[in-house]
Protein backbone atom coordinates (compact mmCIF):
# COMPACT_ATOMS: atom_id res chain seq x y z
CA UNK A 1 0.00 0.00 0.00
CA UNK A 2 1.14 3.55 -0.69
CA UNK A 3 1.23 4.64 2.97
CA UNK A 4 3.18 1.49 4.01
CA UNK A 5 0.63 0.58 6.66
CA UNK A 6 0.52 -3.07 7.66
CA UNK A 7 -2.59 -4.83 6.37
CA UNK A 8 -4.50 -6.65 9.10
CA UNK A 9 -5.20 -10.27 8.23
CA UNK A 10 -8.93 -10.79 8.22
CA UNK A 11 -10.17 -13.86 10.03
CA UNK A 12 -13.06 -15.77 8.52
CA UNK A 13 -15.67 -17.64 10.55
CA UNK A 14 -15.26 -21.42 10.03
CA UNK A 15 -19.00 -22.00 10.50
CA UNK A 16 -20.60 -19.50 8.12
CA UNK A 17 -17.65 -17.98 6.24
CA UNK A 18 -18.40 -14.42 7.36
CA UNK A 19 -15.62 -11.86 7.74
CA UNK A 20 -17.62 -9.95 10.35
CA UNK A 21 -15.46 -11.23 13.23
CA UNK A 22 -14.45 -9.45 16.47
CA UNK A 23 -12.05 -10.24 19.32
CA UNK A 24 -13.70 -12.03 22.25
CA UNK A 25 -11.22 -12.40 25.10
CA UNK A 26 -8.13 -14.54 25.61
CA UNK A 27 -7.91 -18.15 26.78
CA UNK A 28 -4.57 -19.77 27.71
CA UNK A 29 -2.78 -16.90 26.04
CA UNK A 30 -4.59 -17.43 22.71
CA UNK A 31 -6.92 -14.83 21.21
CA UNK A 32 -10.58 -15.88 21.03
CA UNK A 33 -12.85 -14.56 18.28
CA UNK A 34 -16.60 -14.25 17.83
CA UNK A 35 -18.59 -14.19 14.59
CA UNK A 36 -21.24 -11.46 14.62
CA UNK A 37 -23.16 -13.28 11.91
CA UNK A 38 -23.66 -16.76 13.46
CA UNK A 39 -22.44 -15.99 17.02
CA UNK A 40 -19.94 -18.89 17.04
CA UNK A 41 -16.69 -18.67 19.03
CA UNK A 42 -13.33 -19.94 17.80
CA UNK A 43 -9.59 -19.58 18.28
CA UNK A 44 -7.43 -17.70 15.81
CA UNK A 45 -4.54 -20.21 15.99
CA UNK A 46 -6.41 -23.43 15.24
CA UNK A 47 -5.00 -25.05 12.06
CA UNK A 48 -8.41 -26.08 10.77
CA UNK A 49 -9.55 -22.45 11.07
CA UNK A 50 -6.48 -21.26 9.18
CA UNK A 51 -7.21 -23.70 6.35
CA UNK A 52 -10.87 -22.77 6.27
CA UNK A 53 -9.81 -19.14 5.83
CA UNK A 54 -7.79 -20.05 2.74
CA UNK A 55 -10.42 -21.92 0.76
CA UNK A 56 -12.89 -19.03 0.18
CA UNK A 57 -10.02 -16.97 -1.23
CA UNK A 58 -9.09 -19.84 -3.53
CA UNK A 59 -12.72 -20.00 -4.70
CA UNK A 60 -12.67 -16.27 -5.45
CA UNK A 61 -9.44 -16.70 -7.41
CA UNK A 62 -10.78 -19.57 -9.53
CA UNK A 63 -14.38 -18.43 -10.08
CA UNK A 64 -14.17 -14.68 -9.66
CA UNK A 65 -12.06 -12.02 -11.30
CA UNK A 66 -9.56 -11.56 -8.46
CA UNK A 67 -5.82 -11.80 -9.03
CA UNK A 68 -3.24 -13.03 -6.52
CA UNK A 69 -2.27 -9.42 -5.76
CA UNK A 70 -5.88 -8.39 -5.11
CA UNK A 71 -6.44 -11.37 -2.82
CA UNK A 72 -3.20 -10.58 -1.00
CA UNK A 73 -4.35 -7.01 -0.35
CA UNK A 74 -7.86 -8.06 0.71
CA UNK A 75 -6.77 -10.94 2.96
CA UNK A 76 -3.64 -9.43 4.51
CA UNK A 77 -1.42 -12.36 3.50
CA UNK A 78 1.61 -11.87 1.26
CA UNK A 79 1.41 -12.73 -2.44
CA UNK A 80 4.07 -15.39 -1.93
CA UNK A 81 2.05 -17.03 0.85
CA UNK A 82 -1.15 -16.96 -1.25
CA UNK A 83 0.75 -18.52 -4.18
CA UNK A 84 1.95 -21.37 -1.95
CA UNK A 85 -1.54 -22.06 -0.66
CA UNK A 86 -3.14 -22.02 -4.10
CA UNK A 87 -0.42 -24.27 -5.50
CA UNK A 88 -1.32 -26.82 -2.81
CA UNK A 89 -4.90 -26.85 -4.07
CA UNK A 90 -3.81 -27.03 -7.73
CA UNK A 91 -1.62 -30.06 -7.01
CA UNK A 92 -4.84 -32.01 -6.47
CA UNK A 93 -8.36 -31.78 -7.85
CA UNK A 94 -11.92 -32.33 -6.63
CA UNK A 95 -14.35 -35.08 -7.58
CA UNK A 96 -18.10 -35.04 -7.32
CA UNK A 97 -21.08 -37.22 -8.13
CA UNK A 98 -24.54 -35.93 -8.98
CA UNK A 99 -27.45 -38.03 -7.79
CA UNK A 100 -30.70 -37.34 -9.60
CA UNK A 101 -33.65 -39.31 -10.93
CA UNK A 102 -34.89 -36.41 -13.05
CA UNK A 103 -35.02 -36.87 -16.84
CA UNK A 104 -31.90 -35.34 -18.38
CA UNK A 105 -31.62 -33.13 -21.45
CA UNK A 106 -27.94 -33.42 -22.25
CA UNK A 107 -25.72 -30.79 -23.87
CA UNK A 108 -22.45 -32.02 -25.39
CA UNK A 109 -19.78 -29.66 -26.70
CA UNK A 110 -16.04 -29.24 -26.68
CA UNK A 111 -13.60 -26.34 -26.71
CA UNK A 112 -9.87 -26.01 -27.31
CA UNK A 113 -8.11 -24.03 -24.58
CA UNK A 114 -4.71 -24.50 -26.26
CA UNK A 115 -3.51 -25.87 -29.59
CA UNK A 116 -3.55 -29.51 -28.50
CA UNK A 117 -5.80 -29.50 -25.44
CA UNK A 118 -9.53 -29.96 -25.70
CA UNK A 119 -12.18 -30.02 -22.96
CA UNK A 120 -15.40 -31.92 -23.68
CA UNK A 121 -18.27 -31.22 -21.26
CA UNK A 122 -21.50 -33.17 -20.75
CA UNK A 123 -24.04 -30.91 -19.07
CA UNK A 124 -27.56 -31.67 -17.86
CA UNK A 125 -29.11 -28.44 -19.07
CA UNK A 126 -32.48 -28.78 -17.32
CA UNK A 127 -30.80 -29.04 -13.88
CA UNK A 128 -27.75 -26.90 -14.82
CA UNK A 129 -25.21 -29.49 -13.64
CA UNK A 130 -22.06 -30.95 -15.22
CA UNK A 131 -22.38 -34.74 -15.28
CA UNK A 132 -19.08 -35.59 -16.93
CA UNK A 133 -16.03 -34.07 -18.58
CA UNK A 134 -12.96 -35.22 -20.48
CA UNK A 135 -9.56 -33.78 -21.34
CA UNK A 136 -8.41 -34.93 -24.76
CA UNK A 137 -6.36 -33.97 -27.80
CA UNK A 138 -9.36 -33.89 -30.15
CA UNK A 139 -13.10 -34.59 -30.24
CA UNK A 140 -12.72 -38.32 -30.92
CA UNK A 141 -15.94 -40.26 -31.55
CA UNK A 142 -14.70 -43.39 -29.73
CA UNK A 143 -13.84 -41.39 -26.61
CA UNK A 144 -17.13 -39.49 -26.71
CA UNK A 145 -19.07 -42.73 -27.18
CA UNK A 146 -17.21 -44.18 -24.17
CA UNK A 147 -18.17 -41.13 -22.10
CA UNK A 148 -21.84 -41.40 -23.13
CA UNK A 149 -21.80 -45.10 -22.24
CA UNK A 150 -20.41 -44.18 -18.81
CA UNK A 151 -23.18 -41.62 -18.34
CA UNK A 152 -25.76 -44.24 -19.28
CA UNK A 153 -24.20 -46.83 -16.95
CA UNK A 154 -24.35 -44.35 -14.03
CA UNK A 155 -28.13 -44.52 -14.29
CA UNK A 156 -28.91 -41.06 -15.67
CA UNK A 157 -32.17 -40.98 -17.59
CA UNK A 158 -31.12 -39.11 -20.75
CA UNK A 159 -34.29 -38.26 -22.70
CA UNK A 160 -32.76 -35.85 -25.23
CA UNK A 161 -29.37 -34.67 -26.43
CA UNK A 162 -28.19 -31.48 -28.13
CA UNK A 163 -24.84 -31.33 -29.90
CA UNK A 164 -22.90 -28.99 -32.13
CA UNK A 165 -22.24 -29.83 -35.78
CA UNK A 166 -19.12 -31.90 -35.12
CA UNK A 167 -19.36 -35.21 -36.97
CA UNK A 168 -17.57 -37.09 -34.17
CA UNK A 169 -20.03 -36.01 -31.49
CA UNK A 170 -23.02 -36.67 -33.77
CA UNK A 171 -21.83 -40.20 -34.61
CA UNK A 172 -21.15 -41.01 -30.95
CA UNK A 173 -24.60 -39.77 -29.89
CA UNK A 174 -26.28 -41.80 -32.63
CA UNK A 175 -24.38 -44.92 -31.55
CA UNK A 176 -25.08 -44.71 -27.80
CA UNK A 177 -28.56 -43.14 -27.91
CA UNK A 178 -30.08 -44.24 -31.24
CA UNK A 179 -33.70 -43.89 -30.12
CA UNK A 180 -33.81 -40.66 -28.14
CA UNK A 181 -34.46 -37.20 -29.68
CA UNK A 182 -31.30 -35.53 -30.95
CA UNK A 183 -31.04 -31.82 -31.72
CA UNK A 184 -28.34 -30.12 -33.80
CA UNK A 185 -27.34 -26.74 -32.42
CA UNK A 186 -29.12 -24.19 -34.61
CA UNK A 187 -26.49 -21.53 -33.93
CA UNK A 188 -23.65 -23.79 -35.10
CA UNK A 189 -25.53 -24.69 -38.28
CA UNK A 190 -26.31 -21.07 -39.05
CA UNK A 191 -22.74 -19.96 -38.33
CA UNK A 192 -21.21 -22.66 -40.53
CA UNK A 193 -23.48 -21.79 -43.45
CA UNK A 194 -22.87 -18.04 -43.16
CA UNK A 195 -19.13 -18.61 -42.99
CA UNK A 196 -19.44 -20.15 -46.44
CA UNK A 197 -21.85 -17.82 -48.22
CA UNK A 198 -21.10 -14.65 -46.15
CA UNK A 199 -23.62 -11.97 -45.22
CA UNK A 200 -23.27 -10.26 -48.59
CA UNK A 201 -23.26 -12.97 -51.28
CA UNK A 202 -23.15 -11.87 -54.89
CA UNK A 203 -25.48 -14.31 -56.65
CA UNK A 204 -29.28 -14.18 -56.15
CA UNK A 205 -29.24 -17.94 -55.43
CA UNK A 206 -26.79 -17.46 -52.55
CA UNK A 207 -28.75 -14.47 -51.24
CA UNK A 208 -31.94 -16.56 -51.19
CA UNK A 209 -30.14 -19.32 -49.24
CA UNK A 210 -28.70 -16.73 -46.84
CA UNK A 211 -32.22 -15.46 -46.09
CA UNK A 212 -33.34 -19.02 -45.30
CA UNK A 213 -30.32 -19.58 -43.03
CA UNK A 214 -31.00 -16.36 -41.13
CA UNK A 215 -34.60 -17.45 -40.53
CA UNK A 216 -33.65 -20.76 -38.91
CA UNK A 217 -33.90 -19.05 -35.51
CA UNK A 218 -37.47 -17.92 -36.28
CA UNK A 219 -38.77 -21.49 -36.23
CA UNK A 220 -40.66 -22.12 -33.00
CA UNK A 221 -43.80 -24.06 -33.91
CA UNK A 222 -44.75 -26.95 -36.19
CA UNK A 223 -46.22 -24.47 -38.69
CA UNK A 224 -42.98 -22.47 -38.71
CA UNK A 225 -41.05 -25.68 -39.36
CA UNK A 226 -43.39 -26.68 -42.17
CA UNK A 227 -42.98 -23.30 -43.86
CA UNK A 228 -39.17 -23.36 -43.54
CA UNK A 229 -38.80 -26.91 -44.87
CA UNK A 230 -41.08 -26.15 -47.80
CA UNK A 231 -39.05 -23.03 -48.60
CA UNK A 232 -35.81 -25.01 -48.45
CA UNK A 233 -37.19 -27.71 -50.74
CA UNK A 234 -38.26 -25.03 -53.22
CA UNK A 235 -34.79 -23.48 -53.12
CA UNK A 236 -33.09 -26.86 -53.61
CA UNK A 237 -35.40 -27.78 -56.48
CA UNK A 238 -34.49 -24.64 -58.41
CA UNK A 239 -30.88 -24.04 -57.28
CA UNK A 240 -29.20 -27.30 -56.17
CA UNK A 241 -27.84 -27.98 -59.64
CA UNK A 242 -26.49 -24.41 -59.81
CA UNK A 243 -24.80 -24.80 -56.41
CA UNK A 244 -23.24 -28.17 -57.32
CA UNK A 245 -22.16 -27.28 -60.86
CA UNK A 246 -18.77 -28.67 -61.86
CA UNK A 247 -16.14 -27.22 -64.12
CA UNK A 248 -13.10 -28.81 -65.70
CA UNK A 249 -9.48 -27.74 -65.96
CA UNK A 250 -7.01 -28.56 -68.72
CA UNK A 251 -6.06 -32.17 -68.27
CA UNK A 252 -9.57 -33.29 -67.31
CA UNK A 253 -9.51 -32.41 -63.59
CA UNK A 254 -12.95 -31.32 -62.32
CA UNK A 255 -13.86 -28.87 -59.58
CA UNK A 256 -16.97 -27.28 -58.07
CA UNK A 257 -17.54 -23.86 -59.58
CA UNK A 258 -19.33 -22.48 -56.49
CA UNK A 259 -17.78 -24.62 -53.77
CA UNK A 260 -18.70 -22.36 -50.84
CA UNK A 261 -22.36 -22.26 -51.87
CA UNK A 262 -22.34 -26.03 -52.37
CA UNK A 263 -20.80 -26.66 -48.95
CA UNK A 264 -23.39 -24.42 -47.24
CA UNK A 265 -26.20 -26.24 -49.04
CA UNK A 266 -24.83 -29.71 -48.21
CA UNK A 267 -24.22 -28.76 -44.55
CA UNK A 268 -27.77 -27.49 -44.21
CA UNK A 269 -29.24 -30.52 -45.97
CA UNK A 270 -27.41 -32.94 -43.66
CA UNK A 271 -28.44 -31.02 -40.55
CA UNK A 272 -32.17 -30.88 -41.38
CA UNK A 273 -33.18 -34.30 -39.91
CA UNK A 274 -32.20 -33.07 -36.41
CA UNK A 275 -32.48 -29.31 -36.87
CA UNK A 276 -36.01 -28.80 -35.53
CA UNK A 277 -36.41 -31.76 -33.16
CA UNK A 278 -37.04 -29.34 -30.28
CA UNK A 279 -40.43 -28.41 -31.79
CA UNK A 280 -41.81 -31.84 -30.83
CA UNK A 281 -39.88 -31.97 -27.53
CA UNK A 282 -40.32 -28.64 -25.69
CA UNK A 283 -37.72 -29.35 -22.98
CA UNK A 284 -34.94 -30.09 -25.47
CA UNK A 285 -32.46 -27.19 -25.86
CA UNK A 286 -32.20 -26.02 -29.47
CA UNK A 287 -28.67 -24.65 -29.06
CA UNK A 288 -25.51 -25.28 -27.05
CA UNK A 289 -25.29 -21.56 -26.19
CA UNK A 290 -25.22 -22.31 -22.45
CA UNK A 291 -21.97 -24.27 -22.87
CA UNK A 292 -20.55 -21.68 -25.27
CA UNK A 293 -21.04 -18.97 -22.62
CA UNK A 294 -19.53 -21.26 -19.98
CA UNK A 295 -16.47 -21.90 -22.15
CA UNK A 296 -16.07 -18.18 -22.81
CA UNK A 297 -15.95 -17.36 -19.09
CA UNK A 298 -13.56 -20.25 -18.43
CA UNK A 299 -11.14 -18.99 -21.10
CA UNK A 300 -11.33 -15.49 -19.59
CA UNK A 301 -10.26 -16.97 -16.27
CA UNK A 302 -7.39 -18.90 -17.86
CA UNK A 303 -6.14 -15.73 -19.56
CA UNK A 304 -6.34 -13.86 -16.26
CA UNK A 305 -4.23 -16.54 -14.53
CA UNK A 306 -1.93 -17.41 -17.44
CA UNK A 307 1.45 -18.90 -16.60
CA UNK A 308 0.22 -22.07 -14.88
CA UNK A 309 1.90 -25.37 -15.77
CA UNK A 310 0.00 -27.82 -17.99
CA UNK A 311 -0.98 -30.05 -15.06
CA UNK A 312 -2.14 -27.11 -12.97
CA UNK A 313 -4.13 -25.70 -15.88
CA UNK A 314 -6.04 -28.99 -16.07
CA UNK A 315 -6.60 -28.99 -12.31
CA UNK A 316 -7.62 -25.32 -12.41
CA UNK A 317 -10.34 -26.28 -14.93
CA UNK A 318 -11.48 -29.14 -12.70
CA UNK A 319 -11.79 -26.77 -9.74
CA UNK A 320 -13.65 -24.30 -11.96
CA UNK A 321 -16.11 -27.02 -13.01
CA UNK A 322 -16.50 -28.05 -9.37
CA UNK A 323 -17.23 -24.52 -8.10
CA UNK A 324 -19.62 -23.87 -10.98
CA UNK A 325 -21.52 -27.07 -10.21
CA UNK A 326 -21.53 -26.28 -6.48
CA UNK A 327 -23.05 -22.88 -7.21
CA UNK A 328 -25.83 -24.45 -9.30
CA UNK A 329 -26.46 -27.11 -6.65
CA UNK A 330 -27.01 -24.53 -3.92
CA UNK A 331 -29.51 -22.47 -5.89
Amino acid sequence: MSDNRKIRRRQRCPECGSLDVIKWGVRNGIQRLKCRNCKSLFSARRKDITKSNRFPWFRKWVSGRMTIEEISEASGYSSRQVHRWFDEYLDRYPTWNIKTTAPIYLLVDGTYYSDEHCLVVYRAENIKRTLFYRFTRAEDDDEIASDLLNIRSMGYDVVGITTDGGDNIVRAAEYVYPHIPRQRCMVHVRRECLNRITLQPRSPEARALKDLVLRIGDVRTANDRLWWLRSFRDWAEHNAAFACEKGSRPGGQTYFVRDDLRKAYVHLKRAIPNLFTFVDHPGLPKTTNALEAFFGHLKDQLRLHRGLSETRVDNFIKWYLYFNDEKKKNK
